[in-house]
């Protein structure tokens, strides 16, 4: 199931490709933001867009994707693209 409750930990890169995405990936779930400008933050910064339960199965497809391990927050994965299917059986 997914959730729109931002969690406490942000993504740790700071030199993000506007418009991209930051997935982290811990034990029981999946959370996910999007780097993006705005019009009073030119520069951009993350906007979560939500967190996913790892027991609904959740499908990630992210294309140009980097890994960066973090030992205490699980790890991170950032990508140009993000698309996420549950599975509904």
């Amino acid at each position: 199931m997914a959730s729109n409750d931002s969690p406490a930990v942000e993504p740790p890169r700071t030199d993000a490709v506007p418009e991209s995405y930051a997935v982290a990936v811990a034990d029981e779930q999946i959370h996910v933001w999007q780097y993006q400008p705005t019009v009073a933050n030119p520069d951009g910064d993350w906007q979560f867009v939500e967190s996913l339960d790892r027991d609904g199965d959740p499908q990630l497809s992210l294309e140009y994707a980097e890994f960066a391990f973090d030992g205490e927050d699980g790890h991170w994965v950032y990508s140009r693209s993000y698309d996420c299917e549950l599975d509904c059986n």
